[in-house]
């Protein structure tokens, strides 16, 4: 059996070795860019967050850890990834929930991790747009 080549060790190539600071970085895209979430929330004081030398991602809870995850793994991973998100005014919060579910673990997927995901709507941003009179 070989081991992967050191080439292909970018994030998002399967079988790379991934760095808790990269994939927290990826998830806080993923999330962004899925339609119907504002933003990501970081816990009333601030507690939602993957702590990274000399900076955060708020709204993602990633522990190292959840990096053991691997396919194929006698053991399911005990350590579930959290996105705290904020919804847009009017998005359906079932299905974006389950949208944002869905692309965060296909994100881990790719990187070869299986761990459970946990979705938490936080908040519904404020729709700030004044009716026509």
């Amino acid at each position: 059996m070989t081991s992967p080549d050191p080439a292909d060790t970018a994030a998002g190539t399967p079988g790379a070795q991934v760095t808790v600071e990269q994939l927290a970085d990826d998830l806080a895209d993923v999330v962004r860019a899925v339609p119907g979430v504002s933003d990501l929330h970081p816990g009333a004081l601030g507690e939602i967050g993957t702590y990274l030398p000399g900076r955060r991602v708020a709204g993602i809870r990633l522990r190292d850890e959840a990096l053991s995850g691997a396919a194929g793994s006698a053991e399911p991973n005990r350590y579930p990834v959290e996105v705290h998100v904020v919804l847009q005014a009017g998005a359906p919060i079932r299905e974006t929930a389950h949208a944002v579910h869905a692309a965060v673990a296909q994100r881990l997927a790719t990187a070869g991790l299986h761990p459970a995901v946990l979705v938490n709507v936080a908040d519904i941003a404020a729709d700030l747009t004044v009716p026509a009179s």
